[in-house]
């Protein structure tokens, strides 16, 4: 029999398991690994998972805590996602108690029951069924109450209010033992739309990738599938999934970003009906673990998910999909610094099933495994509906007046395809007003207090707000410095190209698309049914508007400022530049209309830009590789981040240093890894802490692996300084 000493993972940043006591009702119950428990921690109560009996004999307290109670019968999660969670704690070297919460809903979390919605349902008892009604003549509503029941039998509690029967009157009827109630879950709707997608004409390529990828069912297997933008990649995977499907299989779709939702999960309904359900922060808790609940006893047969939903439990999972994979969004910032679509080729790999990378621009990573052949290419080179890509244009700023940032030409091409009836994109991934307030007088210019960086100017509601800790304050009416009261707005932002579109083109909507208009719930469905109707209209838009939508009537995109990131202190910025430029001209001419790209810039004679201007993103991450290989820059080494915040920098940089002379006076810092720092990060402040960071590469993954896992025990001795907070970033991809 086991002990009655158990070890349970506390949602706590801490890579210790703490050892808590059996009550003795619990002794003889042989525990699971996996089930969720509630335990004291200090003062309060958490939910923990057990994980294992621990050995008493090796246990160094003599008294332990009572755990508080067990909340599950059987573990929620299967072996392979209890698996997933001890893997991704190992390789992000991050606390298995932190990690292991990123596979339950928030309500779970917190010690919720694991069931759906539940309603109550009333039918009458055996007294209620011989009980003289003319006993309720007072009571009269009781009597009509019972008289209902009598005759409906089984009904809901939502039902008998339509009759007019209020909840008092049945509490009425149950204190008298007359009518009895239970809780029923709301099972989600199952039905199932048959639709033959096969009739739906489909290009040569497409076909090739669905066979390929069709032969690969049941085995892992991982393709990427890089197809010019509208080449129809959703195509080929949701015949792939159909399949799937009409073998009893589950389909996990990821996409980068909530904005992609609503269009992807329209797309899968029509062919699965109500077994298709997102999964995502937009939605509240008690959705979020319906389709949590939905997804763990398969009644979902697609779930079409943002990162957190790679860790969604699935009965019968038989494929996942990386939709955009290139896409940053797939790379947690904060605490658990995981990539979710690492995570999702690991957990393909457990399952033994196929995972499929699609993207227009893939990233330097995947493009370099599948010319190594770790991944299977496939390629769609040609638009699905027969349309020829966009055509660029550059216009070369250099001596050129702009108007509120457009040149003659943009606001000549915008006026053309609006009297054709056409719609057109204008692309600038700047959001508010201006990018700062400039005093005309002395040249304060407006700074965050919180952060290294200017407070961007908003016009609805007028404010001054720093895009990165949200800090947010009213619009100068004098200046802090010199006491003047004259301002210049300084920079372009999505606001303000927006209000000087309606001023400029009155008789056309325009439609302004970012994560400040797009706050509300189901905004963006909203957005999106306007531009479907295929009215003309200027949509102006930050990168959400670059990913994955079709826009059929889009036929003139203009990109603003084509030059941003092309000059960037990060390796990573011209590839991040390239995919989005070629993503967003991607939305241009999809279809029947032929689609043009306009790319405002001052040096359309830089190498990487006269590539893009081709049209070529393939050869253009090649040439990145390259350029890559002979730097020994990743993919070709291997890299950790080490990050430390406090609210002094010097803290932040000593900290460093000393977990750097711990590695070297224990002999831990191999030969061949190189270093790089302590040196503050770009935005040294942000939101009031000064942060630094040291690199480590290597082109040994063991070797780094486990130079991290020295680091870690460091780390988390008592001694250290718990004025600074620090994590482990592990294929970092962001150097802000």
């Amino acid at each position: 029999m086991p002990g009655d000493l158990i070890d349970v993972l506390v949602p706590i940043p801490s890579v210790e398991r703490f050892t808590y006591k059996l009550p003795e009702k619990y002794k003889k119950k042989r525990l699971e690994r996996g089930i969720r428990i509630s335990v004291p921690l200090r003062n309060r109560t958490v939910i923990g998972v057990f994980w294992d009996y621990s050995d008493s004999s090796k246990t160094k307290r003599t008294k332990h805590k009572l755990i508080k109670g067990i909340l599950d019968e059987h573990p929620l999660l299967d072996n392979n996602l209890l698996e997933l969670a001890d893997w991704a704690s190992r390789y992000y070297h991050h606390p298995l108690g932190e990690v292991i919460t990123y596979f339950f809903p928030p309500s779970l979390r917190k010690g919720q029951e694991a069931k759906f919605k539940e309603s109550i349902f009333w039918k009458i008892t055996n007294k209620g069924d011989f009980f003289d009604l003319s006993k309720l003549n007072r009571a009269y509503k009781q009597r009509e109450g019972l008289e209902l029941l009598r005759e409906k039998g089984d009904i809901s509690q939502k039902s008998l209010k339509a009759y007019g029967v209020s909840s008092t009157t049945l509490d009425n009827l149950y204190d008298k033992k007359l009518a009895q109630k239970r809780l029923v879950e709301q099972l989600p709707l199952n039905s199932y739309n048959d639709e033959e997608i096969k009739e739906k004409k489909i290009t040569s390529e497409q076909k090739k990738s669905v066979t390929a990828i069709s032969e690969a069912l049941g085995k892992n297997k991982t393709f990427l599938l890089n197809g010019v933008t509208g080449s129809g990649k959703t195509e080929v995977y949701l015949r792939c999934i159909k399949q799937l499907v009409n073998k009893g299989k589950q389909a996990l779709v990821l996409i980068p970003e909530i904005g992609l939702a609503p269009q992807a999960e329209r797309r899968f309904k029509e062919i699965f009906g109500d077994r298709v359900s997102s999964f995502h922060s937009a939605k509240n808790e008690r959705e979020r673990l319906d389709v949590w609940l939905g997804a763990q006893r398969g009644l979902y047969d697609v779930v079409i998910g943002t990162r957190s939903s790679v860790f969604i439990p699935m009965k019968n999972l038989g494929m996942i999909v990386v939709d955009e994979e290139h896409d940053t969004s797939f790379k947690q910032a904060e605490r658990f610094k995981y990539s979710a679509r690492d995570i999702a080729l690991y957990r393909a790999k457990l399952s033994n099933i196929p995972c499929l990378l699609a993207s227009a621009t893939p990233s330097a990573e995947s493009m370099l495994n599948a010319l190594n052949n770790k991944y299977q290419l496939l390629s769609l080179k040609h638009r699905a509906t027969g349309a020829d890509l966009p055509t660029y244009v550059p216009i070369d700023l250099r001596g050129k007046d702009l108007i509120e940032g457009f040149s003659e030409v943009l606001l000549n091409e915008i006026k053309i395809e609006l009297n054709k009836n056409n719609q057109v994109l204008i692309f600038l991934n700047r959001r508010g007003y201006a990018y700062s307030l400039i005093c005309k007088s002395c040249g304060w210019i407006s700074t965050c207090s919180r952060c290294d960086a200017h407070m961007t100017v908003h016009s609805n509601p007028p404010q001054l707000r720093c895009h990165h800790c949200e800090n947010k304050k009213p619009l100068n009416k004098v200046c802090p410095s010199c006491s003047y009261n004259e301002f210049e707005s300084y920079g372009i932002g999505t606001e303000r190209v927006e209000k000087y579109l309606i001023k400029k083109f009155k008789n056309y909507p325009v439609f302004r698309i970012d994560s400040d208009s797009t706050r509300q719930k189901d905004s963006f469905k909203s957005y999106l049914k306007k531009i479907e109707k295929g009215d003309p209209l200027i949509l102006v838009g930050t990168q959400m508007l670059a990913k994955g939508h079709h826009f059929p009537d889009v036929t003139l995109v203009g990109i603003l400022d084509a030059d941003s990131g092309l000059f960037s202190a990060d390796f990573r910025g011209s590839e991040r530049v390239a995919q989005l430029i070629t993503q967003v001209s991607g939305r241009a001419g999809r279809e029947k209309k032929p689609g043009k790209v306009i790319l405002q810039t001052y040096c359309h004679e830089h190498p990487q830009m006269e590539e893009l201007l081709k049209g070529d993103y393939e050869s253009f991450i090649k040439n990145i590789i390259k350029e890559r290989a002979s730097t020994k820059s990743p993919p070709f080494s291997f890299q950790i981040k080490l990050h430390a915040e406090s609210f002094n920098g010097l803290q932040s940089r000593d900290f460093l240093i000393a977990c750097l002379d711990y590695l070297r006076n224990a002999q831990l810092l191999p030969e061949e890894t190189k270093t790089i720092g302590p040196l503050p990060s770009l935005m040294e402040k942000k939101s009031g802490v000064f942060r630094w960071e040291v690199s480590f590469f290597s082109s040994s993954r063991k070797s780094l692996h486990n130079l991290a896992d020295h680091l870690q025990s460091f780390l988390y001795l008592p001694k250290q300084n718990r004025k600074v907070r620090w994590s482990i970033d592990v294929d970092p991809i962001s150097t802000f």
